[in-house]
């Protein structure tokens, strides 16, 4: 109950801040277009968030080390664009900025994870996701309740992949990709669902990539047809 007073009282702050010197953020050089979804934070990272505004001086300013910033680069969220994550049950408004995240925005009101959550949410329960406890050492989850969602070139990677029904359906990962599924705790031999435009799969992680066994929600759709319906 404390650390949650304390981050609204944080957040408050920062906003009030953002508010009363916003010409100074307002770059009309910049895309600062809303992307149209809300990022699930990894666990460090998440950690890095809270412990910046739980601080005695929150800054409300989150540096991203280089992966971080290929992270976001992957999924298209450009320097200048905002979107939407949920820290502590508030809905944050965070702007990419060209060495990190900048807090732009906080409502203890809207508290809700609608549409859709990047680039890990939980099966079962979309508005929240606990990496604690869905990804805690020493245990072998095989089958993870979660689904994941890769960036725009590797989803068209895939697609391109299964309409041309190589072998057992294979797909080869860079090593940010690799590094992705690392972050979120996704290991080789876990099995998982992979969204695509709405079409969720069963994957397990394997060395080098991922196998894509079969369609989730209807498994005996056409694989050409799906291809065919489905302009990525």
């Amino acid at each position: 109950m404390i650390a949650k007073l304390t981050i609204f009282k944080t957040l408050a702050i920062a906003s009030l801040t953002l508010i009363t010197s916003g010409t100074v953020f307002a770059h009309s050089n910049h895309d600062h277009s809303t992307v149209p979804f809300k990022w699930q934070f990894s666990e460090n990272l998440h950690s890095k968030i809270e412990r910046n505004l739980n601080s005695a001086k929150p800054t409300g300013v989150i540096g991203l080390n280089p992966f971080e910033q290929k992270k976001f680069n992957h999924y298209g969220i450009k320097v200048g664009n905002k979107f939407n994550s949920i820290i502590q049950n508030i809905d944050i408004t965070f702007e990419r900025t060209s060495t990190g995240l900048k807090v732009t925005n906080a409502s203890i009101f809207n508290t809700t994870m609608n549409g859709e959550i990047l680039p890990l949410k939980k099966v079962s329960e979309v508005s929240k996701v606990s990496m604690q406890k869905h990804f805690h050492s020493g245990h072998n989850h095989d089958r993870l309740q979660v689904e994941w969602v890769f960036g725009e070139t590797t989803n068209a990677k895939i697609v391109k992949h299964m309409f041309e029904g190589k072998g057992n359906l294979s797909v080869g990962l860079t090593n940010l990709e690799q590094d992705l599924l690392n972050e979120y705790g996704i290991k080789s031999g876990n099995k998982f669902q992979l969204s695509i435009s709405g079409h969720n799969f069963l994957v397990e992680r394997t060395s080098g990539g991922i196998i894509i066994f079969n369609h989730v929600e209807q498994e005996n759709l056409a694989k050409a047809d799906f291809m065919v319906k489905d302009n990525i």
